[in-house]
């Protein structure tokens, strides 16, 4: 990928771009909540809670078509699984280099990184295989690795333009891997600092300005990635022939503890962005979990007091088993994985940022999301202060 656009271009943009651009979908994946109400829908092709004993349909077990799945890395893609992690360890990257093992061919076979087998990213890659099934977003039925007897193989061929000439490539699950720019943002990592930040309460989430881990650049993290521009001419025409929106989970409050609210915001600002250099509709879907794989709960924070206070008590009542996450020890709220106080719910939630900004440009919702974590406090949730 091209490196991405200088921050003024990006506001300029912004500036005539509206929030609708993005077009926002919501999944309610087994969050334990009532139903948001006044926000699109993700298609149930990619939108049915699991069962008591196996997966759904989101974003990472596929099955909307044309829904790219959006692999949350690190500095590069690849996770940490080569030499370092052995079986299903680690965070939601890791775990999809496992049942996308094309993608873990790539990773080593054209490794970038001194360390590790890995690649860097942005990167999409077309044409592989989710090879084994029991792998969604909580990745609660993840083990043991269950081979696919119906993964397509011939099926699934789309042609496409690629550098002018056809060819066939799998259209079932296009992959795109790309970081937020929050690794590493507390430095050295202690007990205080996760407490706080798994319950959003922590001051370095809400950075403003124009630091390494400032909001503007989360926003930037998400357009660049995901702006058709970014990528090679040759390429454009075969991204938009297999792709039609893109899947994700809570980017940035993964395993890097960002706050859950300020990754929903940066992701529909950077989509609102990135969707109209691909020309034709681009939608964001953007998957609610009790139970991501990583940092489980914290999510729960996007919704409204009630249904916070319920996803929370989901979370806490079906606690994900222990081979489903990963975290350290320190992180652990009570001993167990997930965010636990309604007490750190807000009485504002998605449905209500959607419906006070939904009708805004871009520029309009960035700047009032800079103005509220300037000058508010992590007493009061960011969705909170902006509805004030």
């Amino acid at each position: 990928a091209a490196a991405p656009p200088p921050i003024a271009e990006a506001r300029a943009a912004a500036e005539a771009t509206p929030l609708a651009a993005a077009g926002l979908r919501v999944c309610q994946y087994d969050d334990g909540a009532a139903e948001v109400q006044g926000v699109e829908k993700v298609p149930s092709e990619g939108c049915t809670a699991p069962s008591a004993t196996a997966v759904g349909r989101d974003f990472m077990t596929g099955g909307l078509p044309r829904q790219a799945v959006q692999d949350i890395s690190a500095d590069f893609l690849g996770g940490y699984v080569f030499g370092n992690a052995c079986g299903l360890g680690g965070g939601q990257d890791e775990r999809l280099m496992v049942y996308f093992p094309e993608v873990a061919a790539m990773t080593f076979f054209l490794s970038q990184d001194g360390q590790y087998p890995q690649l860097r990213q942005p990167a999409w890659i077309l044409g592989a295989r989710k090879m084994f099934i029991g792998l969604d977003g909580s990745a609660r039925f993840n083990s043991p690795l269950v081979l696919d007897q119906d993964v397509p193989l011939v099926s699934d061929l789309v042609e496409v333009e690629l550098g002018g000439v056809p060819v066939n490539v799998s259209g079932s699950m296009p992959f795109v891997a790309f970081e937020s720019a929050n690794q590493a943002y507390f430095g050295h990592e202690d007990y205080f600092k996760l407490q706080a930040a798994r319950r959003n309460k922590h001051p370095a989430q809400r950075e403003v300005g124009s630091g390494q881990f400032s909001f503007e650049k989360q926003v930037l993290a998400w357009y660049g990635s995901m702006a058709l521009t970014s990528y090679h001419k040759d390429v454009r025409p075969a991204l938009k022939g297999l792709v039609s929106s893109v899947g994700t989970g809570p980017w940035l409050a993964g395993l890097w503890w960002g706050d859950s609210q300020v990754g929903m915001l940066a992701v529909w600002i950077g989509q609102a962005l990135a969707s109209p250099t691909w020309g034709d509709a681009f939608n964001l879907d953007y998957y609610i979990y009790s139970d991501f794989t990583e940092n489980p709960g914290n999510q729960c924070f996007v919704h409204s007091a009630a249904n916070c206070a319920a996803c929370l008590e989901h979370c806490r009542s079906r606690e994900l088993p222990k081979t489903a996450y990963w975290m350290p020890g320190y992180a652990t709220i009570e001993g167990g994985p997930c965010a636990k106080s309604a007490s750190d719910c807000g009485e504002n939630g998605i449905e209500d940022v959607v419906r006070s900004h939904g009708n805004s440009t871009a520029m309009e919702l960035w700047n009032s999301a800079e103005k509220v974590m300037r000058e508010g406090t992590v007493d009061s949730t960011v969705f909170d202060l902006l509805l004030r």
